[in-house]
């Protein structure tokens, strides 16, 4: 199947093929020129033509900064990738796939959509399917909990095509909470050919499911990758520079399980930390969620003039500006998984507003605390660290739980092998184009 074809299909079908700009491309802006060039422009080199087909899939901004490294060493190996956006995030992802130094083959645009979890599992199966069937890929790779990474796994089972999984292993123990993401990791699970460990806890959650060892690889976690490579690229910048005389604090809060109480819970901790502590500077990075966006800036409204000029309310940064948001910050307080990763990677102390957390490498390390959703709670806290120098240096741990930064280079060792043997296992019942077997 060739790169028109990939083309044509899509736009049949009515999605949106977006090829982006990377190495080895024209700097030509998209829709200039004739056809004819846009078309020379999006050709990707044909490659080794008997290599490993490799198609990996990203919905969210997350995803695609933990699946650089992969793409990178996979195509280093000699595979040919497939890089797809599901479009689950849509906003700033070409300068991000830009700064990676990414070719994405596609991405999809989903459309106006609401919050309902059916609405898009459904989007994304209907737009997804006739990607993964046209490309025809040997190996289909998704990563993490989001929703397209299950729809991935489903998609993949269904063209009887193996998965992998990356980041596979975490567990919070709690179906509800992270939701829907722990629920979508043991999913993968049961669906997954190889499943890509980032710890050696993560290790322990799938044996003790039963997964067996053989399909485990312990790798260190992609998101180490991104953020070395990442910070070797950053210079000095503006964005989220503190002066001497400001302890920066990040936040962010965008989990379905603090929607409403729980964020106006957040927001009203941070408001009086900030309003208690005048050397304390909040930047905090809204979700692109509008309903989210808008509960957070109702919680600042009518601040004095000497408090609000320490409070930035900014869009969802770009990735080397939350890197350098990182460098600059005194303090953590997130509900996200990567974030907390990537704090203890930039050796930044964080508080975790949830009530549990599927990465408790964060815990055991010493750089993070649970403080779930509560004012209170988070607001003693702060001030505890706030207080205590040698308690603040004590969640700066040398050495990150999450790996070296060679966790693509693992991964990519274990699927080159696959190309020792394309034909997978058929599992009982389904055929290879995903037709019910007779």
């Amino acid at each position: 199947m060739s790169r028109d074809e990939a083309e044509s299909s899509t736009k049949a079908a009515g999605f949106c093929y977006r090829p982006f700009f990377g190495r080895n491309m024209s700097r030509q802006p998209i829709g200039a020129g004739t056809a004819d060039a846009r078309r020379k422009a999006r050709a990707r080199p044909t490659g080794n033509k008997g290599a490993l087909r490799i198609l990996l899939l990203t919905g969210t901004r997350p995803d695609i900064i933990k699946t650089a490294s992969v793409v990178h060493a996979l195509e280093a190996a000699g595979c040919e990738t497939f890089l797809v956006h599901s479009g689950q995030h849509e906003a700033a992802v070409s300068e991000l796939y830009r700064f990676l130094r990414l070719r994405p083959f596609a991405t999809l645009r989903l459309g106006p959509r609401g919050p309902q979890l059916a609405e898009l599992n459904a989007r994304l199966l209907e737009s997804l399917d006739p990607i993964v069937a046209r490309v025809a890929p040997d190996v289909l790779v998704v990563q993490g909990d989001t929703t397209t990474a299950l729809v991935g796994a489903l998609i993949g089972f269904y063209h009887r095509v193996p998965v992998a999984h990356v980041e596979a292993g975490l567990r919070s123990g709690d179906t509800v909470e992270p939701f829907p993401e722990e629920l979508n990791r043991q999913l993968i699970t049961r669906i997954a050919t190889w499943h890509f460990a980032p710890t050696p806890l993560a290790v322990a959650c799938l044996r003790r499911e039963g997964v067996p060892l053989e399909t485990v690889t312990m790798t260190g976690n992609t998101v180490v990758d991104a953020a070395l490579f990442g910070y070797s690229r950053l210079g000095p910048g503006p964005v989220a520079r503190k002066s001497e005389a400001h302890r920066l604090i990040v936040v962010t809060a965008h989990r379905r399980e603090n929607w409403g109480a729980g964020i106006d819970e957040i927001g009203l901790a941070m408001r009086r930390v900030v309003e208690r502590f005048a050397d304390v500077a909040v930047l905090w990075p809204l979700h692109p969620n509008p309903e989210v966006a808008s509960a957070v800036k109702t919680i600042w409204r009518g601040l004095s003039p000497d408090v609000g000029k320490r409070v930035r309310l900014t869009e969802p940064l770009a990735y080397p500006e939350m890197l350098q948001a990182l460098r600059d910050a005194w303090l953590v307080v997130t509900d996200s998984g990567g974030l907390q990763e990537e704090a203890v990677t930039a050796r930044v102390p964080v508080l975790i507003t949830r009530r549990q957390t599927e990465r408790p490498e964060v815990i055991t390390c010493g750089a993070g605390r649970l403080v779930g959703a509560d004012a209170r709670r988070l607001e003693v806290e702060v001030a505890r660290l706030y207080r205590s120098a040698a308690k603040w240096e004590a969640m700066r741990p040398t050495h990150s739980p999450f790996g070296d930064g060679t966790a693509g280079r693992r991964i990519a060792a274990v699927l080159a092998k696959a190309r020792q043997s394309r034909t997978p296992k058929v599992r009982a019942g389904v055929t290879r184009s995903g037709a019910a077997a007779s």
